[in-house]
């Protein structure tokens, strides 16, 4: 310690003490000391509380500067490459936004994908995204931008980006366009397609009959190029941005530029626009409140009134999910079929649009003629389509090397090849009449006069030749096409190897070599076709094209069929590669099907559904929705598909191997809708079965396994079972009001199934007690036994014998009744050996005593007359013929 005034002074005053000797000083020196020490201890207590303030300073500031230091932030990682070094993808992995966005802006069209390294999504679309790449690198920039690195110029620019990864298509216009579709290569090379060519020149009626034959809706813009090109500008960026909320290319976008095919068509002013559906045409009318030539409006309008006959849905795993607004109490039909994105027609999706069309086609239809006309036309250019081989086209197609161009007068015919298979019916090339299809474009603006008048052979004639051929008697008639199929056979225009020039001398000229040059018009056919084949190469690694099968005989008529009950069918399509877990779930085992194509009938208000059992074809989709329209249809049982991939179900089919099971294990079997009638039909087995709304809960299962081990450990065969409702079907009998439902099986019971009352609790003994009533009076004596000796006290032991003597009584008077009435002597021999046993049973009975209850002599004596009772229990049906009484009174 560091001395204090205290032990100073006390120094001080001891010495002086020692050398007076005066009586006067000593006298004095009391008083004056007692007041010192007093002061002196205040001032002692007084510099200690301040010490141990000081101390307690020091200590707390010394705390605070120990654990105040400053916190340690670790950096973060430095950005490393997402994609390999040899991608054809350029990765910017450091963010740089500027340079990436000065790289995109010199090139005509770029996909580029804003990623998050550690997200599970961006690396999965990173296989997809260069997939993609492989196929489309010669004709689209790919870019990756790493937009999640801390600091860096996109994370600084971007820092509110609610989920990876991004996908965004640039045009040369520098505008964005979002993809929303499905994260994998097809259908991204898909949506760049659409990208690519957002808008089909309209030059002829053919081109436009063309477009409505393939397309669900077809969106014609009328804007003729003028200086500036503004309304056609507009046209185009709409026709791209609507892939945004189209991007698997639904609604076809056509232009008409020229004025004079513009008047032709009906069009009285210009920029103009109609949107072609299958059962109306609704025009774009410019106003200058509302409508004006803008890209916004242009998109509003035609997603406003779009309509289909039938909905294909792609689900996109979000809180909105595309099948709500079908589900409005109206039955559904769902095609599960491979929507292949990359194929131009899907004739399986197709052949549903038809029978949709035809369905919906009221009598009392405004345009009841022109979907008509449209059917036969949708279903002509189908079955060509059928016809068709791209890959042997491919195999076949000849890549030559082009000849040189040596003579500026060099003439060439020039192939059209929007239609790779063009087609010729050489029958219908003089028929010039307006008709069918002719007559209802006629009405609706269209001037074909010159068209149908020409006499040349078209495309378009040729195709609406056959429509009137094939239609008559009977449309539609696919047999009739198969029939004919020789007159309607598809030719390829292949270029001759050998083609004459007009002059054989060389001149010399400024102009490249044909070969050298790759934008002359033979090099781009080439690189078209090239191109072509690539696609389908590509498209083929996800199946094969989808047909369906082939009608060789005429099939019935749905016209209207809509309109005759009070609801109608909303008709959807459904990717079975893809979304292979829908079907599943209604118990369709996609996989086994033909072609992975299935049809079922969803019905939520009757609760039922109906599978469709035939091969899909013309007739049986026809026939299939006639029987359900008149409700000659049954009823399909929805069941799990217990293998199925990607299910998320993990229960137990009863077959796998568990630990410590063996054959004398009882363990809760979880039953299919299959697995339950052949359970619930064993024989020789009483079955639990408890009917659940889901997984069921820890006491019902608990209380099924209890009362079936009791009633194994008395010997009767018995197992308990468990059925999830929500995904496996049963009978309209075994359906449950309330959850859980329980049902008792006894193969010797003559009421069929017992079920567990549903406002009493489940308990073991309470199924054991339900399950009594189901047994022969031998087991369910047998089983009496066991329940007395588990009694604890001796009182509850001798209430149960003697309930278990009364019933054994009233069993011999029953039997002794029934051998006094009968009078054949076979059936009275049988109940005399009958009551023989029961007596002997009834004396032993009687014999037996609390304390017998075990393993005593006595007990066993009486099991064994129990069980010699049992096998003379059973009395033959053919006795009971002329016998009064009935079969249940005399087995119970």
């Amino acid at each position: 310690m560091f001395p204090t005034v205290d032990t100073e002074e006390n120094i001080v005053q001891v010495a002086p003490q020692s050398n007076t000797s005066s009586p006067s000083k000593h006298a004095q020196r009391p008083d004056s000391s007692e007041g010192s020490k007093r002061h002196n201890n205040k001032e002692s207590v007084t510099m200690l509380i301040k010490e141990m303030v000081f101390f307690a300073a020091l200590a707390l500031t010394t705390y605070g500067a120990l654990h105040n230091s400053p916190s340690k932030i670790s950096k973060h990682p430095k950005a490393t490459k997402f994609f390999s070094s040899d991608s054809l993808v350029t990765d910017w992995h450091k963010g740089q936004l500027t340079n990436a966005h000065a790289t995109i802006n010199h090139v005509d069209l770029s996909f580029v994908m804003y990623y998050a390294p550690w997200d599970a999504e961006s690396q999965y679309v990173r296989g997809q995204f260069e997939e993609a790449a492989m196929v489309l690198s010669d004709r689209v920039h790919f870019s990756a931008i790493n937009c999640w690195n801390p600091g860096s110029e996109c994370r600084m620019q971007h820092n509110k980006i609610p989920s990876w990864p991004i996908l965004i298509a640039y045009t040369s216009t520098s505008r964005g366009v979002l993809y929303k579709g499905p994260r994998d290569a097809h259908s991204m090379v898909r949506f760049l397609e659409l990208v690519m060519k957002p808008l089909e020149r309209i030059s002829t009626t053919e081109d436009l009959v063309q477009l409505l034959s393939i397309c669900d809706a077809v969106a014609v813009g009328y804007t003729p190029i003028t200086d500036t090109s503004r309304h056609y500008n507009t046209w185009y960026h709409a026709a791209v941005k609507i892939r945004e909320f189209d991007f698997i290319g639904e609604v076809c976008f056509g232009v008409v530029t020229s004025e004079d095919l513009a008047v032709d068509l009906g069009v009285n002013s210009v920029p103009s626009a109609r949107l072609m559906l299958w059962n109306d045409t609704k025009e774009y009318v410019l106003d200058e409140s509302e409508n004006t030539w803008n890209e916004s409006s242009l998109i509003n309008w035609v997603l406003e009134n779009f309509s289909q006959p039938v909905g294909r849905i792609v689900p996109m795993w979000r809180k909105a999910f595309t099948f709500e607004r079908y589900v409005d109490g109206s039955p559904l039909l769902i095609l599960f079929t491979p929507l292949n994105p990359l194929y131009e027609q899907l004739p399986s999706y197709s052949l549903l649009r038809e029978v949709a069309m035809e369905y919906y086609n009221c009598k009392h239809n405004e345009t009841l003629n022109w979907t008509s006309e449209l059917v036969k036309l949708q279903q002509v250019q189908r079955l060509m389509y059928q016809q068709k081989d791209f890959l042997k086209y491919c195999e076949n197609f000849k890549f030559k090397q082009p000849i040189r161009k040596t003579n500026p007068l060099y003439r060439k015919e020039v192939v059209s090849h929007n239609n790779k298979y063009p087609w010729n019916n050489n029958t219908q090339q003089q028929k010039n009449q307006r008709g069918g299809m002719f007559s209802y474009l006629f009405k609706g603006g269209f001037d074909i006069s010159k068209v149908v008048g020409s006499g040349e052979k078209s495309y378009l004639m040729s195709t609406l030749g056959l429509v009137e051929e094939c239609s008559a008697p009977v449309m539609p008639a696919e047999k009739s096409f198969y029939d004919s199929y020789e007159q309607c056979q598809f030719t390829e225009n292949e270029k001759h190897e050998n083609e004459p020039l007009l002059e054989e001398e060389e001149l010399r000229t400024t102009m490249l070599p044909f070969e050298d040059d790759p934008l002359s018009p033979e090099n781009l056919i080439q690189d078209n076709v090239q191109h072509f084949c690539k696609l389908m190469r590509f498209a083929n690694t996800w199946g094969p094209p989808v047909y369906p099968q082939r009608v060789t005989t005429n099939v019935s008529h749905i016209h209207g069929l809509a309109c005759a009950q009070n609801s109608s069918l909303n008709m959807l399509a459904v990717d079975s590669v893809r979304n292979h877990h829908f079907a599943e779930f209604l118990g369709i085992d996609i996989t086994s099907k033909k072609d992975k194509t299935a049809v079922v009938i969803l019905d939520s208000k009757h609760e039922s559904q109906y599978l469709l059992s035939e091969e899909y074809s013309a007739k049986s989709l026809r026939d299939f929705i006639h029987n359900f329209t008149y409700k000659n249809l049954k009823r399909s049982l929805r069941t799990l598909v217990d293998d199925a991939e990607r299910t998320h179900y993990f229960g137990s089919d009863g077959e796998v191997e568990q630990m410590g099971i063996d054959e004398q294990t009882i363990h809760v079997v979880d039953l299919t809708t299959h697995s339950f009638r052949r359970l619930v039909r064993k024989p020789d087995m009483l079955t639990i079965v408890a009917v659940c709304g889901g997984l069921c809960s820890a006491s019902t299962t608990r209380a099924a396994l209890e009362a079936a081990r009791l009633l194994a450990a008395c010997g009767v065969p018995a197992r308990p079972a468990r059925l999830d409702a929500l995904r496996h079907d049963l009978a309209w009998h075994y359906t449950a009001v309330t959850y859980p439902s329980i049902f008792v099986f006894s193969p010797h019971s003559e009421e069929g199934e017992m079920r567990y009352p549903p406002t009493a609790r489940v308990s073991g003994s309470g199924l054991l007690a339900l399950a009594l009533r189901g047994l022969r009076a031998p087991q369910r004596m047998r089983v009496r036994l066991a329940l007395c000796a588990r009694h604890q006290s001796t009182k509850e032991k001798k209430t149960c014998l003697r309930d278990i003597r009364e019933h054994i009584t009233t069993v011999i008077g029953r039997n002794l009744k029934y051998w006094r009435r009968t009078e054949n002597r076979e059936l009275k021999d049988a109940l005399l050996k009958r009551l023989q046993y029961l007596h002997r049973v009834s004396l032993e009975l009687s014999l037996l005593h609390t304390t017998d209850l075990g393993n005593d002599q006595k007990e066993l004596s009486l099991l064994d007359s129990l069980s010699k009772l049992s096998k003379h229990w059973d009395i033959d049906v053919s006795m009971l013929r002329n016998n009064i009484a009935s079969p249940q009174k005399l087995t119970s």
